[in-house]
């Protein structure tokens, strides 16, 4: 029995959609599960026992792609994207095809002011199962390494002067949308870098992250800027190694939650409510009458004061921090 898993992106998305994975192959345990997703996402399934094969979107036109799907012969479709390319590729299965339901008109009543019910996302990718009648074992996320990727991080933070008695704190402030993110990471380093404590800055740009690092150079001893450097897997092995990650409202902060690494998320232009807030997470938001002010995070703040990110103080993330390692 196959299943093909649809959900092209992105990051968050795709680690969101684990439980689908697991949960069919535990319901089905002789099934063959192919997923399929872009390039850059594949790597989230390098060692997960719930999926037997990962299709790279990009390495087939949309045609090929098809006859590949005919050629498999999926008992289901699950798309959980549902995009115009997949609702396309749907077109061609359409006694075998299960789709998420988006909630996109719910985001934007309540981004109006109005009221709206809006399940957390993984639990809307689970629904796809409901139909076929599948039973959930599971609502957690999952992302696994290999004991040779963890020991390859923990050679790459000895290479930064990292002893493995060190607390590291892994921290991500880089985000797709702009007004994600939070600018005083240089005073909160600065406060909260000390002997036996490092900080790991990730991402995916090295010259905006230098622009976050402290001044003092004393500070700038316990905060390694990796950013840019790392593979996903070794950005996911980074994570794994933290004992605490720091995230903006992205992608990142789904992987740490995959990983079971306590999680501390900034909220500011979007809010938990739109279903996206890692659970178990502490949430770092203020309360201003203008939020939310975009589905997705913005470009332009309209009042041009940031004032939801920026009220954030570094005190702030600094006690929550501390209630975390205590």
């Amino acid at each position: 029995m196959n299943f093909v898993i649809m959900r092209f992106s992105s990051l968050g998305d795709v680690i969101l959609t684990t439980p689908v994975c697991e949960n069919l192959k535990l319901n089905y345990p002789g099934s063959f599960i192919y997923f399929i997703t872009k390039k850059a996402y594949a790597s989230v399934f390098e060692e997960n026992l719930f999926v037997d094969r990962v299709i790279n979107l990009s390495d087939y036109g949309l045609l090929p792609l098809i006859l590949l799907l005919k050629k498999i012969n999926p008992e289901r479709i699950y798309d959980l994207h549902s995009s115009l390319r997949s609702r396309v590729i749907g077109a061609f299965f359409p006694s075998r095809m299960r789709r998420v339901k988006t909630y996109r008109k719910e985001r934007e009543n309540f981004l109006k002011g109005r009221s709206a019910v809006i399940p957390d996302a993984a639990s809307r990718y689970l629904d796809v199962l409901s139909a076929d009648k599948v039973k959930i074992h599971t609502k957690k996320t999952g992302i696994f390494l290999s004991a040779r990727e963890n020991a390859y991080a923990r050679s790459i933070l000895e290479s930064q002067g990292i002893p493995p008695s060190a607390e590291i704190i892994c921290v991500a402030p880089q985000a797709k949308w702009p007004l994600k993110e939070w600018s005083r990471f240089p005073k909160f380093f600065e406060l909260a870098a000390k002997p036996g404590r490092y900080f790991i800055v990730t991402g995916d740009d090295y010259v905006r992250a230098e622009k976050l690092l402290p001044e003092n150079r004393y500070h700038r001893n316990f905060v390694k800027n990796l950013s840019g450097r790392l593979s996903l897997r070794m950005f996911f092995a980074m994570m794994a190694a933290s004992s605490c990650v720091i995230s903006m409202d992205s992608g990142a902060a789904h992987a740490a939650t995959a990983l079971r690494v306590p999680l501390i998320v900034f909220f500011g232009p979007t809010v938990p409510a739109f279903g996206f807030a890692p659970p178990g997470a502490k949430i770092m938001e203020v309360n201003v009458p203008c939020r939310p002010c975009h589905l997705h995070g913005g470009n332009v703040c309209v009042r041009g004061d940031r004032v939801c990110m920026e009220s954030i103080g570094e005190n702030d993330l600094l006690a929550a921090m501390e209630g975390i390692l205590k």
